[in-house]
């Protein structure tokens, strides 16, 4: 509706103009304070470390005046299709291959998302369905057999060159077709998967259409939580991109126009987050995306912490070294303003959590040397409103805007799922509690996914575990979990001392100090109430978890 665009669009100008006042007065009063200080070296040194703390809060804190954007947006979304469109009103309907790139799949899964494939509500003579798996023989061999005994094109490479991407670049080499549909291995499509996303293509420089999966293991609430997370990104994110056709590719349950991906040149190979990367790429050589707001699919979210750690790392690592590698091609791209503006906010979002942990780093060192020495020099200088002193500017904004966002998209979401309506107004309250904590107590673990894709270090793709792994290197995911666990312990009990000694002298610092001792308390807390069930999976489909909900 436009005027809940109006009304989110005046708060994200209203946090941006506030910001803009911080700045200026924060900088003021960091000035003042110093200039009767130097030129003594210590006070240079707590010059330079009040202003970086500055420079990388409102980095942090202006992500979320683009959260209102987003919001406001996405409200305005409108469903954009045509079911007479050129394609589908076609006497002959264009041909369709939906490829499902595969690496150590368990085959009880693969088996249901294939029938699924097979049942699709599409003419069987336009329709190709194409396993790529990259697995060694002795681990694919029954899925091979099943292909064949179906009539699926099976493709297998003699190596994971480029990984998810070069799979799919090696089948659009061995394939014919109009367009290209990708699945996840655990994503059953929906018998309306391609005639929805064809619905979309109502332009001719349209390359994506983006149908929505649905995600249904649901079972506790690092589950919700993970499933959360992808509500959110397609309610808000997708929905707001969908306004000004610069929706990003999921990785799954899309539709590509073959001929202009063969243009472009096919998927990137060189980052974690091809489809993301190639997304970007293509809306910065004047392509437009979809999204349409239809469930095309029914998939999982991983079934333990473990798992949800590594598909996050891999997100963050991905999305970071599109930074690195694509900067420049971003900014000088040919598409909206706004889309740039967009898409360097996505792929500078993971560096936010990163960030805010170098806060409290930067925070604690000063505090110590302030308080063990006496140097006023190492004091962190914010203005004093009369109200409250303007320490905690940045995590209370990141903190009130990402709790609206989680509203606003449970609100809507509980609209088309049933499971979020049963569990009432207290489900909701859980649900966006523990999802906010997980997702600042996963930055402590995406610390060396940002860092080293900035550093540009080379990182195998890794891919979600939908079956139990054993073991990493010579030690078990469970063990190394365990591990991090209790070294962040360690560091929430330098914080948790900090947090008193600021508590008893009424120190708004305070606020930084339990923040941070809290979120790197909470991965401990996950391992002591489900160490069982770290790496615990099950070999259970889409298909299964429904039935088992409908009963």
């Amino acid at each position: 509706m436009k005027w809940k665009k109006i009304l989110w669009y005046v708060v994200a100008y209203s946090l941006f103009a506030f910001l803009t006042f911080y700045i200026i007065y924060s900088s003021i009063e960091i000035i003042q304070v110093y200039r009767t200080m130097l030129p003594s070296g210590s006070a240079i040194v707590g010059l330079i470390l009040n202003f970086l703390i500055l420079l990388l809060e409102l980095f942090s804190a202006f992500f979320s005046v683009f959260i209102y954007y987003y919001i406001g947006s996405s409200s305005n979304y409108t469903l954009l299709k045509d079911e007479n469109n050129k394609f589908l009103k076609s006497n002959s309907l264009p041909k369709v291959a939906v490829v499902f790139p595969l690496y150590r799949e368990p085959f009880t899964v693969v088996s249901q998302t294939l029938e699924g494939a097979m049942n699709l509500d599409y003419p069987k003579e336009k329709l190709e369905i194409v396993v790529c798996d990259d697995s060694p023989p002795e681990h694919s061999s029954e899925i091979e057999s099943f292909c064949k005994a179906n009539s699926i094109t099976f493709i297998r490479r003699k190596n994971r060159s480029g990984f998810k991407a070069g799979a799919i670049n090696n089948a659009l080499k061995q394939i014919k077709c109009d367009f290209l549909g990708i699945l996840d291995a655990d994503h059953i499509p929906t018998p309306n998967f391609i005639k929805t996303c064809l619905s979309g293509f109502i332009e001719d420089d349209i390359v994506l259409v983006q149908g929505k999966p649905m995600f249904v293991n649901q079972d506790d609430y690092l589950m919700r939580s993970s499933a959360f997370i992808q509500s959110q990104f397609y309610h808000i994110y997708q929905k707001s991109r969908g306004t000004r056709n610069g929706v990003i590719f999921a990785g799954t349950t899309g539709l590509l126009r073959v001929d202009l991906l063969k243009e472009f040149g096919g998927f990137l190979e060189d980052t974690l987050a091809e489809d993301t990367d190639t997304s970007f790429m293509l809306l910065s050589n004047g392509y437009k995306t979809r999204y349409l707001h239809e469930i095309c699919s029914k998939g999982l979210v991983p079934w333990n912490p473990i798992s949800m750690v590594n598909q996050v790392w891999r997100w963050t690592n991905g999305i970071t070294s599109i930074f690195r590698k694509r900067f420049w091609k971003i900014v000088k791209g040919h598409n909206k303003t706004i889309n740039k503006i967009d898409i360097l906010s996505t792929v500078t979002t993971p560096i936010i959590g990163t960030v805010m942990i170098f806060i409290y780093i930067l925070l604690f060192v000063m505090y110590m040397i302030k308080e063990f020495t006496g140097l006023a020099e190492f004091a962190f200088i914010r203005p004093d409103l009369g109200v409250f002193p303007l320490l905690l500017v940045a995590p209370i904004l990141i903190s009130l805007a990402s709790l609206i966002m989680a509203f606003v998209t449970w609100r809507r979401e509980e609209k088309e799922d049933k499971m979020i309506r049963l569990r009432g107004f207290f489900g909701m309250v859980w649900t966006i509690t523990a999802f906010y904590l997980l997702m600042m107590t996963a930055q402590y673990f995406l610390v060396w996914a940002v860092i080293s894709a900035l550093l540009g270090v080379k990182k195998e793709f890794d891919r979600t575990i939908k079956v139990k792994t054993k073991t990493i290197g010579k030690m078990s995911q469970k063990v190394k979990y365990t591990l991090w666990s209790i070294g962040l312990l360690l560091i929430a009990g330098a914080f948790y001392f900090a947090s008193y000694r600021t508590f008893i002298a009424n120190d708004a610092l305070f606020g930084w100090f339990i923040i941070a001792a809290v979120t790197a308390t909470i991965p401990m807390i996950i391992t002591i109430g489900h160490f069982s069930k770290l790496d615990f999976t099950k070999d259970k489909t889409a298909a299964d978890v429904e039935r088992e909900y409908g009963d």
